[in-house]
């Protein structure tokens, strides 16, 4: 889902190059880790679907958090002039959403939800609000 040029919404190339030293692995790494830590909150939904999309297929806000999570990653190697209590804001945020899609107090729009059945998930129960009848 995540690519290195994508980060390039985030950072400037310049550092980038800075901070990777021109190894792309590095990058890959931090992107790597960003995606493994956001499926762990999305484990209710297909996650094969939603990160095996592309292009104009993925989801705007979930790759503006994963690009906000790499970001986060990829920096703690080294500042290059990146901004890290704007990027720790930005990464805390992510993972703020990550957390109300698990407690189910967010819901994306048009995600496919996970047919795995998996015996040791939690079950979410709700209905709609209560009717209140006047007398």
């Amino acid at each position: 889902m995540l690519l290195a040029h994508d980060l390039k919404s985030h950072l400037y190339d310049e550092q980038i190059t800075v901070i990777s030293r021109k190894d792309g692995t590095i990058i890959d790494s931090a992107i790597a880790a960003a995606q493994q830590e956001a499926k762990g909150y999305l484990s209710r939904y297909d996650i094969n679907a939603l990160f095996s999309k592309t292009d104009d297929q993925r989801d705007p806000t979930l790759l503006m958090y994963l690009k906000d999570m790499a970001t986060w990653h990829f920096i703690t190697l080294a500042n290059a002039n990146a901004d890290l209590e704007f990027r720790q804001a930005r990464y805390k945020d992510a993972l703020a959403w990550l957390k109300g899609i698990q407690s189910s107090k967010i819901v994306p729009f048009g995600w496919p939800t996970s047919t795995v059945e998996n015996h040791n998930t939690t079950w979410l129960v709700s209905s709609d609000t209560k009717r209140e009848t006047n007398y």
